[in-house]
């Protein structure tokens, strides 16, 4: 759950890319975070979160990420105004907009700017421009906070996700597979991967060390989605929460 503050690359101090942490970002994500601000040259800033102490995300209501996001857009206004930074942006582009996501509200409450969204960059757009530049994440697979593979309606714990967490890295370091989520419900994983992906797991001694390893960090039962992970999109609504994130004022 990276986010960025807009900072004047003109001037030496500060130069900064502002990065949320807790249990909810796999240290795989968080390292190359670093790296990537490393490569463009600018400073890494860990901001330090609590929403899982907060009932209202690890109840995991359909709302979750409204309560994730409003935590952290109040951590980076308060990081913002103690660097005399007045704006806080995203990366929001046209495409999320086809997704169900409360976080939406959060950032307009927050009154965070979305450049991407103004600019009516699609996903598409972003990946062609970040290659034209050079960046060696443009063709980086989406990556969601691990709060979002449990279910709806169970508890959101620091020991599930550091289960998911270990899970994911551990499966992609033994297959390579790029694309990969590992559902928690009821301590039953079930893993997605892209369609073009799941040859990877068509072997048995593979599966049997995947299912040992998995057992290990404490599922009970380990499952693969046979049809593959597939986005999971929504018809755009009359949301008047939506587009007003995109506000060209001030």
């Amino acid at each position: 759950m990276s986010r960025h503050l807009p900072l004047n690359l003109g001037e030496s101090l500060p130069q900064g890319l502002q990065q949320k942490f807790d249990a909810a970002i796999s240290q795989i994500r968080l390292n190359k975070g670093a790296v990537i601000a490393l490569s463009i040259g600018i400073k890494h800033v860990v901001v330090q979160t609590d929403e899982l102490q907060n009932p209202e995300y690890t109840s995991n209501r359909v709302d979750r990420c409204y309560h994730c996001k409003d935590t952290l857009y109040g951590e980076l206004r308060t990081l913002a105004d103690s660097l005399g930074l007045e704006a806080i942006l995203d990366g929001t582009q046209v495409d999320d907009l086809n997704d169900d996501r409360p976080g939406f509200r959060a950032a307009q409450e927050a009154g965070v700017k979305s450049p991407l969204l103004i600019a009516s960059f699609s996903k598409a757009d972003v990946r062609e421009t970040a290659r034209l530049l050079g960046l060696s994440v443009w063709d980086k697979p989406a990556m969601p906070c691990l709060s979002s593979r449990i279910t709806h309606g169970e508890e959101v714990t620091t020991d599930k996700l550091g289960m998911i967490g270990q899970a994911e890295q551990y499966i992609k370091e033994l297959t390579g597979v790029r694309n990969l989520r590992v559902r928690y419900s009821n301590s039953m994983a079930r893993i997605e991967v892209a369609p073009e992906e799941r040859r990877l797991f068509f072997d048995e001694a593979v599966m049997d060390q995947i299912d040992r390893a998995l057992k290990q960090l404490g599922f009970m039962t380990v499952t693969l989605d046979l049809k593959g992970y597939t986005r999971k999109e929504r018809t755009p609504a009359a949301d008047p929460l939506l587009l007003p994130m995109a506000s060209l004022s001030q």
